[in-house]
């Protein structure tokens, strides 16, 4: 043993109460010394696990080996001196060699880390593929800081994207960091945790893993272990311990979110700075009582010590039911005294504000004041056409809910080599004289988790979630749903009464969760859940619809036109029903879609010269670059075939009455559509002449715009639809258009999906927008003809970038 660590080991443990009773035990004992030997050589190698390693994320070094005899001075305190004594020499060992191993796997080979970071050459990463690819999938779940890393990387604000990805790393570490323990006891103390011949390193590693897993867990664990003869030792007992003792040492590794959620917006503190703001001390630690005290700087720091005493009350209450259930066959009387009583919560009366020197009064006054939201007053708002404008965005919320889940299942299927075919089906029907719409479809389904954690919580998406990313990571696939943030099932109470779904999820290759049926009487009452007769896997809804909704005035037509145009480019077939009559709606039905319903009465050529003058070029927008899908008409000025920028129709001067007017006609471009200028006289009330100036819009720029074939019902051009909205296009030519945004590109929306948020994705957006549109119009135009209109747009254009673009066309 190197004597520096022996000796500050030895130093640290010797006024220990457990190592002391330990000792006084080993000392009458034959295999005494081994016991102890094994104990100083499992605590040096842990001490210096700890000082050697993560060395190269410093800022994120989580602890080092004070949390280890905090823990051991907190176990000495927690038990009583009669349990004390009738611990037995394993029990005593377990406990000292599980707080010196339990974090063993926050300490990662140098080598690990940077693999992890992708900073090993090619030959060294062979060693770690494995690693590797288990890193990857966990880092695929983190897609906010993805997105984050990638925007900085493209900042080239490198240290901050390194920030992250270390932040990546250091979660991975401490998620993971239980399992690890296990592997590194049994590669490095395999068939050494040993006492008198009988070797505990499978009981070890079993104690070390439990502390970061689910209490319920210790009620799975051998109670009594026998160790020799009439020598036991209490598993669960000593994993109780470990718990306690590790939560209840403030320690660093538990990352403080709270306290970042409170202060990054105006003041950003790191790590080192919240170790140097914690000054929290144990003042009085027994098994009846538990005092913590602490001196704070800010309000959030005070918040997030008292949220982590809430989690100790918790551990407290926990682990008292685990003591409490200890039962023994071997040791029937004795086991009462590993029932020991534990202090009911933490006494959080001496944790408060740092006061001020000269008036004596805390720095500030802590309250628990927050934000709160009034659940039906809440609700009343988004039920509301404040928030969705239309109620019947219910039917938009059902389609695009049963489109997501055809596609999951649809990746899942590839994954597991099973045939699927996307089925939804929409139907509108009378019966009883009540009005029903319903939405099937042949999807994951639901069970009742999902039902519980996602889709009856507002607000909270299961495609935003980790286990939804941890499905992705595992069949190596990427699914971007179309659902965005929105109210889900509540949205249907906008239009109907009571809801019923019929689902079933399925869970692999043929494997399936039981079927549930769930009954909803209005958005205030509780759910009922039965056992649904469906078979197959998917969900069906029904809604009873109120007396007024937004398609009691429609037709069978009309209905099935309204479903179409919600969705214009299905992913798959859709089938539409209405009065026993069905059409189908596939995805080439897109192409077909006429520019003509777009046109107003500004695309009619009225006169023999604006025919001549003004020409319409066809054209498709469909870009494979930037998932674009769809096709135009660009209508610009021409003279004797040739592209200009203003034709002059008629000028001429005029005399009446010895007086000369001037009269003129032409037309130009403004934007998003031609200019009709024109100067005439006309004769008032008086019978006077006047000359007039009259200005009139020719071929107004159009749009109909879908995301991932779901309609988005605004402009993208300046009009009532969209009052408000930054994001608008400003072309120097008028164009109608019919443009789906496909999977591998996408907007932003508002909650209400009708208008589109102005940010970097829709500046992007604009440019490829442009881009696409004038290199279609090269491609028709002959190349004389496109040499003047390129000019034309950029002597018309006042966006850098988009010259920029024409440019290098």
């Amino acid at each position: 043993m190197d004597q520096t660590y022996e000796s500050v080991l030895i130093s640290k443990l010797k006024n220990n109460v457990i190592y002391k009773e330990l000792k006084r035990k080993c000392s009458d004992l034959e295999c005494g010394p081994k016991v102890l030997s094994l104990v100083h050589e499992v605590g040096q190698y842990s001490i210096v696990k700890h000082k050697t390693v993560m060395k190269n994320m410093a800022e994120f070094t989580l602890h080092d080996e004070d949390h280890i005899f905090n823990m051991l001075f907190i176990i000495g305190k927690l038990i009583p001196k009669q349990t004390l004594e009738f611990m037995s020499i394993p029990d005593l060992m377990l406990t000292l060699l599980s707080v010196f191993l339990h974090d063993i796997g926050m300490c990662p080979e140098e080598n690990q880390i940077k693999a992890w970071k992708n900073q090993l050459s090619n030959d060294e990463k062979q060693n770690y593929e494995e690693e590797i690819e288990t890193y990857k999938r966990f880092r695929m779940t983190y897609t906010q800081q993805i997105e984050e890393i990638e925007t900085l990387n493209n900042a080239r604000e490198y240290s901050k994207a390194q920030l992250l990805e270390d932040f990546i790393v250091t979660e991975y570490i401490r998620i993971t960091h239980s399992d690890r323990a296990r592997k590194i006891i049994a590669s490095d103390w395999r068939n050494k945790i040993i006492y008198n011949e009988t070797d505990l390193t499978v009981e070890l590693a079993e104690i070390c893993f439990s502390h970061n897993q689910d209490y319920t867990n210790l009620l799975n664990m051998e109670t009594i272990k026998i160790c020799d003869t009439d020598v036991f030792c209490c598993m669960p007992f000593i994993a109780v311990l470990l718990r306690l003792s590790d939560i209840i040492d403030f320690d660093t590794k538990r990352t403080p979110s709270v306290l970042f959620s409170h202060l990054t917006v105006r003041n950003p503190i790191s790590l080192s700075e919240w170790r140097k703001h914690q000054a929290v001390k144990c003042w009085s630690i027994t098994n009846k009582k538990l005092v913590f005290t602490a001196e704070c700087s800010h309000p959030a720091i005070e918040a997030t010590i008292r949220q982590f005493c809430d989690l100790i009350d918790n551990e407290l209450r926990n682990c008292t039911l685990i003591l409490s259930n200890l039962n023994s066959d071997y040791i029937e009387e004795n086991i009462l005294n590993y029932k020991i009583p534990l202090p009911a919560r933490v006494d959080r009366r001496k944790i408060a504000a740092i006061k001020d020197i000269v008036t004596g009064k805390p720095i500030y006054r802590y309250n628990d004041t927050k934000f709160t939201l009034s659940k039906s007053q809440v609700i009343d708002l988004l039920m509301g056409t404040k928030l969705y404008g239309k109620p019947d965005v219910a039917l938009r919320e059902l389609i695009q809910n049963s489109i997501d889940a055809c596609l999951l299942r649809q990746k899942l299927s590839e994954r597991w080599g099973e045939t699927y075919k996307p089925e939804i089906e929409v139907e509108f029907y009378n019966q009883n004289g009540d009005d029903y719409l319903k939405v099937k479809d042949n999807g994951v389904g639901m069970n009742q988790h999902i039902i519980d954690k996602y889709y009856t919580n507002i607000g909270c998406s299961y495609y935003k979630s980790r286990e939804f990313y941890e499905i992705m990571a595992d069949i190596k696939s990427s699914f971007k749903p179309i659902s965005r943030f929105g109210i889900g099932i509540l949205a249907c109470f906008m239009v109907c009464d009571s809801i019923e779904v019929n689902t079933r999820r399925i869970t692999g290759r043929y494997q399936f969760d039981e079927a549930l049926k769930i009954a909803v009487e209005g958005y205030e009452s509780l759910f009922s859940i039965s056992d649904s007769d469906r078979v197959e896997p998917g969900t069906e809804t029904i809604l009873r619809l109120r007396k007024l909704h937004p398609w009691d005035q429609m037709n069978k037509d009309s209905f099935k036109k309204s479903v179409k145009n919600l969705v214009p480019l299905p992913p798959f077939e859709i089938t539409i029903k209405a009065e026993d009559e069905e059409i189908t709606c596939v995805p080439n039905d897109f192409e077909e879609l006429d520019l003509s319903l777009l046109k107003d009465y500004t695309w009619k050529r009225d006169s023999f010269s604006e025919k001549n003058n003004i020409k319409i070029i066809n054209i498709n927008l469909n870009s494979s670059e930037y998932s674009f899908r769809g096709n135009a008409s660009i209508a610009y000025i021409v003279s004797n075939g040739i592209p200009v920028n203003k034709v002059e129709l008629v000028s001429k001067d005029v005399l009446v009455d010895g007086e000369c007017y001037s009269l003129s006609y032409d037309i130009s471009y403004g934007t998003n559509c031609i200019n009709k200028n024109s100067t005439q006289i006309e004769i008032n009330e008086n019978g006077e002449i006047e000359s007039n100036h009259s200005f009139n819009v020719i071929s107004k720029s159009k749009s109909a715009l879908s995301i991932h074939g779901i309609d988005v019902p605004c402009s993208l051009f300046s009009d009532y639809t969209n009052f408000g909205q930054k994001a608008v296009l400003k072309f120097p030519f008028p164009i109608i258009f019919r443009l789906d945004i496909g999977e591998g590109n996408d907007l932003n929306l508002n909650s209400a999906r009708t208008q589109i948020i102005y940010d970097n994705i829709w500046m992007n957006f604009e440019k490829q927008f442009f881009e696409v549109i004038c290199t279609k119009i090269k491609e028709k135009m002959d190349s004389s003809s496109w040499s003047e209109f390129k000019v034309i747009i950029y002597e018309q254009l006042r966006d850098n970038f988009l010259k920029n673009i024409i440019e290098g066309l």
